[in-house]
């Protein structure tokens, strides 16, 4: 089971077209055949009134869409904003703060689609960009699709901090598992069900999260993609990314998939692979 603690579990209905309208959503999701689909959006909330109606708005306002916001225990108007908004939406509390990757996790265990979006509430991605995700997975040239700020256009200068910590996971993953993913903390993701399963064994509730996914899918072998998308400034609220706790993550995942790999050469068995995930989970699931 995904990590889900103390939850409120509401659920706001409201009028929802049937049909896509005719505009360049509906264009975009026809070129990619996205009809016969549905498509989960995971949004993780916390203290974003400013940014989260407008994310939401962005949002296609459509049946296949089924938008999940996930309260992280917001201390401000979040969730007021966010119902006062005219679309269908699922909408789940945590009674406390507990992590964005507990966020993430939590909506991913509650979505219900054949494809699972995530994207950040403050404003930085465009959700017009959902199709484009898509598309990759779709074709079947991927099993992830990671949205890359350095690939694509970047309005601002992210800190030096943060470029250091995804050199240096770019640097892990490729040496690794001949995998290069450059913008890898992105919080903007596409993932095909079956990929899911990159977070049965997450040790962390916070932003470890996205380096250890990333060395999960890498060595279960499924198939990483990165692609071009454009990041707006934060205009309002702070980033929660906090150094010590990247270079942790790194540290953690380094040790652990430097055993996984070498254990891969010595052992097949499942059962074997099972208990170490197990064991590993026990002594490093302490975030």
């Amino acid at each position: 089971m995904f990590y889900s603690k103390s939850e409120v579990n509401k659920e706001i209905y409201d009028i929802a077209p049937s049909d896509l309208p005719k505009n360049k959503y509906n264009k975009a999701c026809k070129n990619i055949r996205l009809n016969s689909f549905q498509i989960s959006v995971v949004v993780p909330l916390y203290n974003e009134e400013k940014t989260i109606g407008k994310v939401i708005e962005k949002i296609p306002h459509s049946s296949l869409y089924e938008i999940i916001v996930v309260d992280d225990g917001s201390t401000d108007n979040s969730v007021k904003n966010l119902l006062k908004i005219r679309k269908k939406i699922k909408l789940i509390q945590h009674e406390e703060n507990m992590g964005y990757g507990a966020a993430i996790l939590t909506g991913i265990n509650k979505s219900t689609g054949d494809f699972i979006i995530t994207i950040d509430s403050d404003g930085q991605h465009d959700p017009r960009d959902i199709p484009k995700m898509l598309t990759p997975i779709i074709n079947d040239q991927a099993d992830i699709v990671i949205g890359s700020r350095y690939l694509g256009k970047c309005n601002y200068d992210v800190p030096l901090h943060t470029r250091v910590g995804e050199k240096s996971i770019e640097t892990l993953l490729w040496l690794m598992y001949r995998q290069k993913i450059s913008n890898n903390q992105s919080g903007f993701r596409a993932f095909n069900r079956k990929s899911i399963k990159i977070f049965e064994n997450s040790l962390f509730k916070n932003y470890g999260l996205c380096t250890q996914m990333l060395f999960e899918a890498a060595v279960r072998n499924l198939r990483i993609k990165e692609i071009p998308i454009t990041l707006h400034p934060r205009f309002h609220g702070v980033s929660r990314v906090k150094l010590m706790e990247l270079i942790r993550s790194i540290l953690i995942c380094i040790i652990i998939y430097t055993i996984k790999k070498l254990m891969n050469f010595i052992f097949s068995s499942k059962t074997f692979h099972r208990k170490l995930d197990a064991l590993i989970k026990y002594f490093f699931s302490r975030e």
